[in-house]
């Protein structure tokens, strides 16, 4: 079929509300997409209202230039736009949805004033007036009522506080029931260039500092609003934040798109943690017996499901505190490993990389990297960080319940199963597009083909 006869995609009504009530995981995630769609029309004010009955948002942007133009989704029309613009494709206003069964836009962009409705089945109507008809200032007005559910205030402004810590730092404006809201306590909102990203020419700015109670953790910004928290490297004592403007987020803002340009900018982002100081985290030898037996488990599944793992720079750096970031060059590993500078237990101090190369053993297409972590419960047992680490947290609960001494329990490995079998699903990239049952299935699938390997279950 030549190109002139396609026809373009017809979306039936059938299709909003999946996407009002399913592409954001939480409620919290509208008042968000509210405030955002309010500071890519230029307020720098945002006031909400929220009593048991109605919520109001109300800012003093340029207003709603054209109704046939905001009913309209999926086009990227705001990214033609100069500076940080937070929303892409226009999906936050159908997040409203969310909150309530309808919700009312009053504007006013100094030509003309509008009101209409938006409801699961379309947009009404719209009214027309004078430029200050229905809102006396530039700006505007979104009132949303028939509430779905009761909301908590203090969720509400702990989340404005998360989402727009950094904005409110440089002189936005966020109220809740008249009152301000402040960026979190532990937000240091200091920002200076921390590298460049050479695949782009993009800078990536933030405050990373040294912290002896930090866990290697990093707020991820896009655009001056967070999206996620990421382990960089946990064996290192620090904490902070950074902004990058060439990484995507998902369509729900709540993690980031695993593609090419994230991986860049990881990777130069741990090479830039390098500098801060590693902590001393004694690992005995059943820790490590437990780690080869799991390696053992997961190479096997990549290999005979095929699976591509992206392969992540294996050349090696030396970080100032005199371990190595990753494997050295002539040691470089084509396979999974532990890092050679955790700081072992007496039995295994001095171990090196080729010592670790004969522990582990090697693949021969990918390089997966398992850490050990810190984190108690707040993390699981075992899990993995795209786009290349696994992570023992030997701090868990369930990971000091796979030591218990008792015959009751099984094998230490077996305990872990279930977090090792998510873990194998998760690393490959195609998982992103699993529905929650086929990930489910995946998963049982994995469980099965572990303890095959074991000669627990036969075929």
């Amino acid at each position: 079929m030549s190109q002139t006869s396609m026809y373009p995609h017809e979306i039936g009504r059938d299709l909003i509300p999946e996407l009002a009530t399913r592409v954001y995981s939480s409620r919290l995630d509208s008042f968000r997409e509210a405030v955002s769609n309010a500071f890519d029309e230029g307020s720098r004010q945002v006031a909400l209202t929220i009593s048991s009955h109605r919520i109001v948002i109300e800012d003093w942007g340029n207003g709603i230039s054209s109704y046939d133009e905001f009913r309209r989704f999926g086009q990227a029309s705001k990214k033609s736009r100069a500076g940080e613009v937070i929303g892409e494709k226009g999906l936050g206003k159908l997040s409203m949805l969310n909150l309530g069964n309808i919700v009312y836009f009053e504007t006013n962009n100094q030509k003309v004033g509008m009101r209409f409705s938006m409801t699961m089945t379309g947009f009404s109507k719209p009214a027309y007036g004078k430029n200050n008809a229905f809102v006396e200032h530039r700006g505007t007005r979104i009132t949303i009522s028939q509430l779905s559910k009761k909301i908590q205030i203090s969720e509400v402004v702990f989340y404005l506080q998360r989402a727009f810590g950094l904005r409110i730092a440089n002189g936005a404006s966020i109220s809740v029931n008249g009152q301000p809201v402040r960026p979190i306590s532990t937000l240091d909102p200091k920002e200076s260039v921390l590298f460049t990203l050479p695949r782009c020419d993009m800078q990536v700015t933030g405050n990373l500092k040294a912290d002896k109670n930090g866990r290697g953790i990093v707020d991820i910004y896009v655009d001056h609003v967070f999206v996620s928290a990421t382990e960089v490297d946990t064996r290192r004592s620090f904490s902070g934040w950074v902004n990058c403007n060439s990484l995507t987020p998902e369509t729900s803002r709540n993690n980031i798109v695993q593609d090419k340009a994230y991986r860049d900018f990881i990777r130069h982002l741990r090479k830039y943690a390098s500098r801060f100081p590693l902590k001393t985290t004694a690992i005995d030898r059943a820790k490590l017996q437990l780690g080869r037996e799991l390696n053992t488990l997961l190479k096997s599944y990549i290999k005979d499901m095929n699976i591509d793992v992206s392969r992540e720079q294996a050349n090696s750096f030396k970080n100032k505190s005199g371990g190595y970031h990753c494997q050295h060059k002539r040691d470089r590993m084509q396979g999974i490993m532990v890092h050679a500078n955790t700081r072992y237990s007496k039995p295994l101090l001095g171990r090196t990389i080729s010592e670790e190369k004969k522990f582990y053993g090697s693949t021969s297409s990918s390089v997966i990297r398992w850490e050990y972590a810190d984190l108690g419960n707040d993390k699981g047992p075992i899990y993995f960080v795209p786009p290349n680490m696994i992570y023992c947290n030997t701090s868990n609960d369930l990971f000091r319940f796979a030591f218990m001494k008792s015959n009751y329990y099984g094998p230490t490995w077996i305990r872990m199963l279930p977090y090792l079998a998510r873990v194998a699903v998760e690393i490959n990239k195609e998982s992103i597009r699993l529905t929650p049952d086929q990930f489910n299935q995946k998963v049982d699938e994995a469980t099965r083909y572990f303890l095959k390997q074991k000669n627990i279950l036969v075929n």
